[in-house]
């Protein structure tokens, strides 16, 4: 069964604990569920939350997993990488092991003596902490049941994409990056209403209503983002005069670069390793 793996996180923190606990809430089982955070405080909040058991070492956690989460950032992985691969190399069995650690690539974990193990990248953005997230998952030379197993797993806390491996950075810089520029563009609406004459908190409400409004409207539309924006824009009218000034200010240009200089940082950070 899909829901009686032992699962071992390693990382508990904004994204490792978010699915920790979204995988508790949802009714997984917290025995099956262990986790090794060194932070005191972090760790504290995740177990009042999920009650999922803490381990004092790394090795417990490998001792006991079918799966692991390896939810540290890509410069902690760098430090302690190779105590990674010995604690998996000592083992008689092969969990599954999950990265979610961006720029990472699946390379970096495998080794000749490490070539049984089922190793899947992933990339999980902030949302997850809502269990609104978006998860991109590599599929290269991984199973279908593993595949599925993954999906299931998050499928508690996000919407999940299957691409290739050579793909990821790319999603790191639209997904994982997205949501800061969303946030970004969202406090750029609330204070073009304030510059305007709108009390902040309204301006506010405004902005974010229209964000989740818009989003629903493309869900649920056959349309794409172009024919829906035609369908606002009335002929000389303000719709069409605000995009004129948006698009004086190279708008989508400036988007697209954002995306493409967090996708070559991704890149980047991989290399590093």
């Amino acid at each position: 069964m899909l829901s009686d793996k032992k699962i071992f996180f390693i990382g508990a923190g904004n994204m490792g604990g978010a699915i920790l606990c979204a995988l508790t809430d949802s009714g997984y089982p917290p025995e099956l569920i262990f986790f090794y955070e060194p932070n005191e405080e972090q760790a504290h909040k995740v177990f009042e939350k999920s009650k999922a058991i803490r381990l004092a070492f790394l090795s417990d956690g490998f001792l006991k997993a079918d799966v692991v989460f390896l939810c540290i950032k890509p410069q902690i992985f760098s430090k302690i990488r190779r105590e990674l691969i010995e604690g998996l190399m000592d083992l008689d069995r092969h969990p599954i092991v999950i990265s979610v650690m961006a720029g990472v690539p699946v390379s970096a974990l495998k080794t000749p003596l490490l070539t049984r193990y089922n190793f899947v990248r992933t990339m999980p953005n902030i949302a997850v902490t809502v269990k609104k997230g978006t998860v991109a998952i590599a599929t290269d030379n991984v199973e279908e049941s593993v595949l599925q197993l993954v999906e299931f797993l998050f499928s508690k806390c996000a919407n999940t994409v299957r691409v290739h491996e050579n793909q990821m950075d790319a999603v790191t810089g639209l997904s994982g990056s997205g949501p800061a520029f969303i946030f970004q563009f969202i406090e750029a609406l609330a204070m073009g209403g304030v510059k305007m004459g709108l009390q902040r908190d309204v301006a506010m409400k405004l902005a974010l209503s229209t964000m989740i409004g818009s989003v629903k409207m493309l869900e649920n539309s056959s349309s794409g983002p172009s024919e829906l924006t035609a369908d606002v824009c009335s002929p000389a009218g303000t719709t069409i005069a605000g995009l004129q000034a948006l698009e004086n200010r190279a708008f989508k240009g400036a988007v697209m670069a954002a995306v493409e200089t967090a996708a070559k940082r991704s890149a980047e950070l991989g290399k590093a390793k």
